[in-house]
């Protein structure tokens, strides 16, 4: 199973073939859960932080693929 990084770069390049001058508006619950992360007081908290962010930018990547 690919990390999640991986899955963010492979989508990334997915949208780069089919539309390059397609900008992608993130979704404003992947910056929320981005400064979470940045604030997070214990390593586990920056570290569901960061999985959540994750998860909302993928599922806003993949609602832009969707639509292409």
């Amino acid at each position: 199973m690919p990390f999640a990084n991986e899955r963010i770069q492979r989508k990334d390049r997915l949208l780069a073939q089919l539309d390059p001058e397609h900008e992608v508006e993130l979704d404003g619950t992947f910056m929320n859960y981005l400064v979470a992360a940045i604030r997070a007081s214990s390593p586990s908290e920056r570290q569901q932080a960061l999985d959540k962010a994750i998860e909302a930018y993928e599922n806003a990547r993949d609602g832009v693929l969707f639509e292409i």
